[in-house]
């Protein structure tokens, strides 16, 4: 089920499939994406999770602003958080969405009960080609949100590297292997900042490993949901 809420940032669209009395999963999507990427996986956790997946600020149907940075974005979520009273959630995210849950789980610690990450490192320097100045054909997010969150995501935030230590939850981070294009030893550095994480790699996967391998990704991802692994 599609549904709208306004925020401090403006209006956000967020998909809620499941019932609210199961545990609740909160999915982050990747740049240009937005909350539909995690359709498939809801229907996969139904009916022992709730899933609710957020168009992030610049994406979907949600608020563009004239403003973007990740600690905003983290933002826009503890707001939506506190709106939705989601309280002991598990939260998901990939890419993007994935730097945006590390933000919050740091700021946040006692909210979340599990975190996971898909091909995720938290942001480091490192070389990759600049995006265009003009948005190619067929974006549909707001192009000043690549071109703004650019250079934070391949920049080292020291103080966030440091608040890693203040994620006190199992922690599953899962990588695609050498077929992505994300520094993967980074992933691997991220993990031992944390207090208690594991890193899984699903080979074949490369970067959006969760709809290229997503039967692989769902049986990691249902089984640490449960305990399991």
């Amino acid at each position: 089920m599609q549904r709208t809420l306004r925020l401090p940032a403006g209006e956000f669209l967020y998909r809620d499939t499941g019932t609210p009395d199961r545990p609740t999963v909160l999915a982050l999507h990747g740049m240009g994406r937005d909350g539909s990427d995690w359709d498939v996986t809801a229907q996969a956790l139904a009916p022992q999770f709730r899933l609710v997946a957020l168009d992030l600020r610049g994406h979907g149907q949600s608020v563009r602003t004239e403003q973007y940075s990740l600690e905003a974005m983290r933002d826009d979520v503890a707001a939506f958080v506190d709106a939705l009273q989601l309280n002991d959630f598990v939260l998901l995210g990939f890419s993007l969405g994935g730097v945006v849950a590390y933000l919050y789980a740091q700021a946040h610690p006692a909210r979340v009960r599990q975190l996971v990450t898909v091909d995720t490192p938290l942001p480091t320097t490192w070389e990759q080609p600049a995006p265009p100045a003009e948005a190619p054909e067929g974006v549909r997010h707001d192009w000043n949100a690549t071109m703004q969150l650019f250079p934070e995501l391949h920049a080292t935030n020291a103080r966030w590297w440091n608040d890693l230590a203040q994620i006190g939850c199992p922690a599953l981070l899962l990588r695609g292997g050498e077929t992505s294009w994300m520094p993967q030893e980074r992933i691997e550095d991220t993990a031992r900042q944390l207090p208690d994480a594991r890193v899984v790699e699903i080979p074949g996967g490369g970067h959006p490993l969760h709809r290229t391998q997503f039967a692989a990704f769902t049986s990691h991802l249902t089984r640490f949901l449960r305990g399991e692994e």
